[in-house]
């Protein structure tokens, strides 16, 4: 309902002078309305503001697949009867996924199960954080206990090997080689400033491991 419309049928209930009303005063200190939360806000500002967007996104207070479920119906026909609407899903850290309802098979297939609704962004902010922060105290762990470098080398290099981590060999992934043929480019054979000499970390990984 418009506001003047609302505010003639305010008038015709109460039958009185016109009823008091300010904008700004629901507002919070910081200048925002207040408004109830819950999936169905949610999906009517989507579908609001569909047209204008490439992918949808809201924030839900846990990682819960019928919330999932009942955005992705709710949008369903924004762009028409045959298009599905491209929606975005924060796989938060902020979540305790240990204690979200799931158990271990559901959250095997929870990605896929996004997926099929229509979440074809799906992200895990901060994952980096967490796996530095996480893989950083392993290695203070190891390095100042009783496995010293054993512990660099069966907790990171070994794994990279193995699992073919492209960052085994740091100089190569960073650029080192493109570098120095440039510089080769530039100044010939033979410039004492080569990254990749005969004992370069490439070179080296190159070796036999011994154990």
């Amino acid at each position: 309902m418009a506001h003047e419309d609302a505010r003639a049928l305010a008038r015709e209930l109460l039958g009185g002078p016109e009823p008091f009303w300010c904008w700004e005063l629901p507002r919070t200190r910081e200048g925002y309305f207040v408004l109830r939360p819950g999936i169905d806000v949610c999906i009517h500002r989507m579908r609001h503001f569909a047209p204008y967007c490439d992918i949808m996104w809201a924030e839900t207070a846990k990682p819960i697949l019928k919330d999932a479920q009942a955005l992705a119906k709710g949008v369903e026909g924004v762009y028409g009867p045959n298009e599905k609407p491209y929606l975005a899903y924060n796989l938060s850290p902020s979540f305790n996924w240990a204690a979200s309802g799931m158990n271990d098979a559901q959250m095997r297939t929870f990605c896929g199960d996004l997926g099929k609704l229509g979440f074809v962004w799906q992200v895990v902010t901060l994952a980096g954080f967490h796996l530095s922060a996480l893989n950083a105290n392993r290695l203070s762990r190891t390095l100042c206990g009783d496995q010293s470098m054993l512990g660099y080398v069966e907790g990171i290099q070994r794994p990279e090997r193995n699992e073919g981590v492209d960052t085994l060999t740091h100089q190569r992934w960073s650029g080192a080689d493109l570098i120095d043929r440039t510089l080769s480019t530039m100044y010939g054979h033979g410039f004492s400033t080569a990254i990749q000499g005969e004992e370069c970390t490439e070179n080296q990984f190159g070796k036999k491991e011994e154990h």
